[in-house]
C-alpha cells in the first residue's frame, strides 16, 4: 500500500491532503501510478488506541478495556465537558442522512465544554481513560492500567470508585452499567460534549429505551471497529469511512492503535493497525 499525505495546521484542526492506492510492485522492473488525494479537516484531537477483546478466554475476562487520546497539535488542548462513547449498534440504513450521531454510553469529563481550562492535554502526550484504573494483570494477558490517567466511573450503578484517579462520569439517565464495548463490532466517538439531547427508541424486544443523540458538529472524532470488512456500517462515513480492528479476534489480547501517530484521514481501515498486545499510555512506534 502506498499513500501520500501532506499536512497544514490551523489552531487546534489541520487540513489534510491524503490519498492512498494498493499497488503489487514486481521484483524488478518499475510501476507507476496515480494517487489521488482528498482533502480533510482533522481535529488535533483525536483517539489513538482502543483495547476492547480481552485476553483470558478461561474466564472471558475483558473489564481491562480502555480509549487512549493523544494531541497532536503544538498547542496546549482541553478535555473539559468532552464526551466519550459507546455507539448505539444500529444497522439503519438512514446513518448517512442524519446529522447527529447515537450512543448508548456517554460519560463526559469534568469542566465546561469548549471554554474550561482545568484539564489539559499536552502536545504530544497521551492519555488513557480505562474501564477500571486497577491492575488486571491478575487474569492471565489482563493489562496493567492502575497508571490510567482517567476512569470511567457509573454513579448510578454499583462501579468501583479507584481512590486518587479522576472520574470520566456517566451522563445517561437510565444507564447503571459501567463503560464497556463489543468484543467484536462497535464504535467510540469522541465529542467537545457542548449539545447533546436524549432519545427514545423502541429495543429489539419492544421496550422503550433511551440513547444519547451528540450532532456532527460536535465530533472530535470517532473510530469504529469491526472484526471483518464486511460488517455492515454502524457509523457514518462522515465520521470514519472504513473500520478498525479487522482481524482482531476476541480474548486475543489484540489492541488497535493508529498507523501513524497523529495520523488521521478519517478512514480507520488505514489509520488504524493490529498490535499483538495493547500499549496503554505509549506508541508501537516508540
Amino acid at each position: 500500500m502506498l499513500f501520500a499525505r501532506m499536512e497544514i495546521p490551523i489552531g487546534a484542526q489541520k487540513k489534510v491532503f491524503t490519498g492512498f492506492i494498493d499497488v503489487d510492485v514486481p521484483g524488478t522492473g518499475m510501476v507507476s501510478d496515480t494517487i489521488y488525494v482528498a482533502i480533510v479537516t482533522v481535529n488535533a484531537l483525536m483517539i489513538n488506541e482502543i483495547y476492547y477483546c480481552g485476553g483470558d478466554y478461561s474466564k472471558f475476562y475483558f473489564y481491562d478495556q480502555f480509549v487512549e487520546l493523544y494531541n497532536s497539535s503544538q498547542d496546549t488542548l482541553y478535555l473539559d465537558g468532552c464526551i466519550l462513547t459507546r455507539n448505539f449498534p444500529s444497522d439503519r440504513e438512514d446513518i448517512e442522512d442524519i446529522d447527529h450521531v447515537r450512543a448508548i454510553y456517554a460519560f463526559q469529563f469534568p469542566g465546561s465544554p469548549v471554554t474550561g481550562t482545568e484539564h489539559p492535554i499536552y502536545p504530544g502526550q497521551l492519555i488513557v481513560v480505562a474501564a477500571d484504573a486497577v491492575d488486571h494483570s491478575l487474569y492471565a494477558n489482563a493489562v496493567d492500567l492502575s497508571g490510567a490517567d482517567w476512569e470511567f466511573f457509573n454513579p448510578l450503578g454499583s462501579d468501583y470508585d479507584v481512590p486518587g484517579i479522576p472520574n470520566v462520569v456517566n451522563i445517561h439517565p437510565e444507564s447503571s452499567i459501567d463503560f464497556m464495548i463489543n468484543l467484536s463490532h462497535n464504535a467510540v466517538v469522541f465529542t467537545t460534549g457542548e449539545e447533546y439531547a436524549y432519545e427514545q427508541y423502541i429495543n429489539s424486544s419492544g421496550y422503550e429505551r433511551t440513547r444519547v443523540i451528540m450532532p456532527l458538529y460536535t465530533v472530535i472524532d470517532g473510530v469504529e471497529y469491526a472484526t471483518n470488512s464486511d460488517a455492515t456500517k454502524e457509523l457514518t462515513a462522515r465520521v470514519d469511512a472504513g473500520f478498525a480492528g479487522l482481524g482482531c479476534t476476541k480474548y486475543s489480547m489484540q489492541s488497535t492503535e493508529r498507523r501513524e501517530i497523529g495520523m488521521d484521514v478519517n478512514n480507520s481501515t488505514f489509520d488504524f493497525v493490529l498490535l499483538p498486545t495493547p500499549t496503554p499510555g505509549w506508541s508501537h512506534l516508540d
